[in-house]
């Protein structure tokens, strides 16, 4: 299994703020592309490349633009989401400081596609060293005529900083932040293509997703389509972390192996030696998978079809001897108090649920316990009014599923 690197071939290759390094390694030539073909052929390119979202709801890239493009309503606005809350996921991070004037690329081809005269990039509040370079980047581009009244006319980049939330990684909160309001959730429709910053025409792109644009108009839809499978093309980045003696964030193509492969090509084997208990495929909101699900393909369907989702491609290990209430424990003792409190089932569920796995942790765990767990999971999975609050639950319940013992263990130690 070998790396194939498209989105990460110049990362540590040039310094970040040097554009005319960028330039000599071949950058700029998708948005000249762009340029030379129009906002409605960019679209079309996206569109053909099949490109879909890779920040874990995996919509499609090109249906987000055309949507906003066809909207009457002005001004619209461009958004980058780099506030890369998701357990185990790092990959943004490495693009945005290894490769930032290709992220940059990518944002002005959608500003310019969908006719936005303003965009935002929107990166993690802990990512501090990201933050103040990209201040600087913004400063480099608008002296070189990228951002200002440059090449695309008069288009403005703001760097935001993420005030903290794991909701915030969701669409509509995001926005909410930016308006300097609380970030919650919203009821669809209508979508931030229609109604999103300020109430105008928006798009918001994941930085792996916006670093792809580049690469596909420089190269043609076409080229980029022979890359992973038919249904899903392009390459990854895959987070990999946890149980594993090499941690580190790898580009494949999809489909080009297995997720055990991943594992044990690029992860070395776990830290103790000691086999794989479980494994969260697409980050901390996945469901686990057991040892046996694992040679399934580094696809979206490949993973579903074991019982999980690709999702932010963070790959989290766990080992042999870690008990399945302690690796949920780990996970709702974050998840716990990240709910925006935008709706009940969430709200309540993700207290509740943190609080009967902090009995079991204990030792005090009761079979009413773990019939509540269960209830109230797939009462927030089908009630939620957002992606938090219907995830959240998968971890928990796929445990209950898959080690059900370790929690029953827990029961029978409990005093009659």
């Amino acid at each position: 299994m070998k790396e194939r690197k498209v989105l990460t071939r110049r990362v540590g290759k040039y310094e970040p703020l040097d554009l005319k390094a960028y330039k000599d390694m071949g950058g700029l030539g998708g948005l000249r592309r762009a340029l030379d073909i129009g906002p409605d052929s960019v679209i079309e390119e996206i569109k053909l490349s099949g490109l879909t979202g890779r920040g874990g709801a995996g919509y499609p890239t090109g249906l987000k633009w055309g949507s906003a493009a066809r909207e009457k309503k002005t001004p619209k606005y461009f958004i980058c989401n780099a506030d890369e809350g998701e357990l185990g996921t790092f990959k943004d991070k490495v693009l945005l400081d290894g490769d930032p004037w290709a992220v940059l690329e990518g944002i002005l081809i959608a500003a310019y596609a969908i006719g936005a005269e303003q965009a935002y990039i929107y990166i993690k509040g802990e990512y501090e060293d990201t933050f103040n370079l990209w201040g600087k980047l913004a400063v480099e581009a608008k002296k070189a005529g990228l951002l200002g009244k440059g090449i695309l006319g008069p288009v403005g980049l703001q760097v935001a900083r993420g005030k903290g939330p794991y909701i915030a990684g969701e669409e509509f909160a995001l926005i909410s932040s930016l308006e300097m309001r609380r970030a919650m959730s919203r009821l669809k429709p209508p979508y931030p293509s229609q109604q999103g910053l300020f109430g105008k025409p928006t798009v918001v792109n994941n930085v792996e997703t916006i670093a792809n644009v580049p690469v596909i108009l420089a190269e043609g839809a076409e080229e980029y389509l022979k890359l992973g499978v038919k249904d899903e093309p392009g390459t990854r980045l895959f987070s990999l972390s946890g149980d594993v003696k090499q941690s580190g964030v790898y580009e494949l193509e999809m489909g080009s192996g297995t997720l055990r492969e991943l594992i044990d090509e690029f992860g070395k084997g776990t830290i103790s030696g000691r086999p794989i208990k479980a494994v969260q495929p697409g980050g901390g909101t996945s469901a686990l998978l057991a040892a046996d699900s694992l040679d399934c393909s580094l696809t979206t369907e490949g993973i579903r079809k074991v019982g999980s989702s690709i999702g932010t491609a963070g790959v989290i290990v766990y080992e042999q001897g870690k008990s399945g209430v302690d690796i949920v424990k780990g996970l709702m003792e974050f998840y716990g108090v990240e709910s925006c409190g935008r709706c009940v089932p969430c709200r309540i569920g993700v207290v509740r649920m943190k609080e009967i796995v902090e009995r079991f942790s204990d030792g005090k765990g009761t079979p009413e316990d773990l019939e509540q767990l269960r209830q109230i999971g797939k009462a927030c999975v089908v009630a939620s009014t957002c992606g938090m609050g219907q995830a959240f639950p998968l971890p928990v319940l796929s445990a209950l599923e898959l080690f059900g013992e370790d929690f029953e263990t827990v029961i029978s130690k409990v005093p009659a």
